[in-house]
């Protein structure tokens, strides 16, 4: 009995320690489970929590919807920054860069805002608090240009006409012009073969015999009532040529009031180019002419604003000078400039002598003040006859009706008849007399032949201003403003 009892003792404490263990392994089991679970449970909180950075549940569950088909290549993040590319492409005309989505859009929205601060300024029209989307500003911009180009092809075409009616109006004035004056030089040389035989005749009278000489007198008397006579005809020439000026002046009168006809000096305000980019930082500007257009380092062009019209005295709002050529391009260092009205993007540029497709004629006639100082310089003719044939001009020394333009200065001073003491003192007396007289009748013949033959006239500074050469004329190399 006791080996039994000892059996079942040993039995029992083995299922109780066996059951001690289970019991142990299964505790250690269920810690580890719940240990498990508790970091899957914190590791789906904070993927939820990532996941609705990028998007909500319910943008979740209409994914489709909100992007599109989705695509078999690629996440749905790719696919949307995808379609940004694609709208920046569309946008900005440009590869998209790369940059984040947020830089994108910012870019857009810089150029939609300037396409519409553009915009307000020139057209009318309603906006919400969005404002007018892309393709309504294009519709309006498309809007405005045909409006301008029909708008452009009626001046055009009105132009035409009046500068068709005008040439032929000029034409027949100058043909006229020209036939009085070689009947004018016809008379004047039959009076000069008059003057010459009455000389001729006088001398033979006082070497013949009286009765010779009574022959004599009576040729005299003939040659000059043929001298009067022609000096009548010549009186007679010149007041029809005065009644034709004045009806051709009634005529185009007339004309200005059914159709004004341009204005005489309109070839004066004909861009040459215009400014490309302006960098003020070097104080240079690139302009759209170049080697190709005859352009080269040391031309001088004023700058006009190009929504502006041009003052009628040329006063520009910058001078700049050509210092580097290219093909189709040239950079030109700022002389003048203005810090209200500076330089900008697509501003016209002009040079009235300069013409990358002609030579311009020009007559210069009397007293210039050259660089402004108040007083007459002595070769401040010479110097703007220098400037038009260096930048490609013709100068002549009678008008014409092929001249282009003429620069008038001060009236040449006449001098004091020298007396016979003054002559003594200085032999030289009368030829400057005769020569300020001379020069004093050419002037005013200058004058009169650019009003007969409505050539434009210009004055020293309005010259100046016109071929942006005021600044450099004055000795100011950076003139500001």
């Amino acid at each position: 009995m006791a080996v039994s009892r000892q059996s079942q003792s040993s039995t029992m404490l083995y299922t109780a320690v066996m059951f001690v263990g289970l019991f142990v392994i299964t505790m250690i089991g269920t810690v580890v489970f719940y240990l498990k679970s508790e970091d899957w449970r914190n590791q789906y909180v904070i993927s939820q929590q990532d996941q609705s950075k990028f998007a909500t549940q319910t943008e979740m569950r209409n994914i489709g919807a909100l992007v599109g088909q989705s695509q078999k290549k690629g996440s749905i993040l790719g696919q949307l920054l995808g379609y940004i590319d694609e709208m920046y492409v569309l946008f900005i005309g440009l590869d998209p860069q790369e940059t984040s989505a947020e830089v994108k859009v910012s870019q857009m929205k810089e150029k939609y805002n300037d396409a519409l601060i553009k915009l307000s300024k020139e057209a009318v029209f309603s906006t919400d608090a969005n404002g007018p989307g892309v393709a309504k500003l294009l519709e309006i911009y498309d809007s405005k240009l045909t409006q301008q180009i029909e708008l452009s092809s009626q001046l055009q075409s009105q132009f035409d006409k009046l500068n068709d009616e005008y040439d032929i109006a000029r034409q027949s004035s100058a043909e006229q012009e020209k036939a009085l004056r070689a009947k004018i030089r016809t008379a004047q040389e039959d009076a000069n073969n008059v003057q010459q035989s009455y000389d001729e005749l006088e001398e033979l009278m006082k070497q013949k015999a009286d009765e010779q000489v009574q022959t004599l007198m009576k040729q005299r008397d003939a040659a000059v009532e043929d001298k009067n006579k022609t000096r009548q005809e010549l009186l007679e020439t010149l007041s029809k040529l005065s009644i034709t000026q004045t009806r051709l002046e009634e005529a185009l009168s007339r004309l200005d009031v059914l159709k004004p006809r341009p204005k005489e000096d309109i070839a004066a305000y004909q861009p040459d180019g215009q400014v490309i980019t302006v960098d003020n930082a070097t104080n240079v500007v690139f302009i759209d002419i170049g080697r190709q257009d005859k352009v080269y380092a040391g031309l001088t062009f004023s700058v006009y604003d190009k929504n502006a019209p041009i003052p009628t005295d040329g006063s520009s709002k910058a001078e700049i000078e050509v210092f580097n050529v290219d093909q189709n391009t040239a950079i030109a260092r700022i002389n003048k400039f203005s810090k209200k009205n500076p330089i900008a993007e697509g501003d016209i540029i002009i040079n009235l002598i300069w013409d990358g497709q002609a030579v311009n004629r020009f007559v210069v006639a009397g007293d210039f003040d050259f660089d402004g100082d108040g007083n007459v310089d002595s070769d401040g003719a010479m110097k703007i006859k220098q400037l038009v044939e260096n930048w490609g001009g013709k100068v002549e020394n009678v008008v014409t009706i092929d001249t282009d333009f003429v620069v008038l200065g001060a009236p040449p001073q006449v001098n004091k008849k020298p007396t016979l003491d003054e002559i003594e003192a200085d032999p030289m007396a009368t030829d400057k007399y005769e020569a300020s007289l001379k020069a004093s009748e050419q002037y005013q013949e200058v004058k009169a032949q650019a009003k007969d033959l409505f050539i434009p006239v210009f004055g020293v500074r309005r010259f100046l201003n016109f071929i942006g050469y005021e600044s450099t004329a004055s000795g100011t190399r950076l003139k500001v403003y």
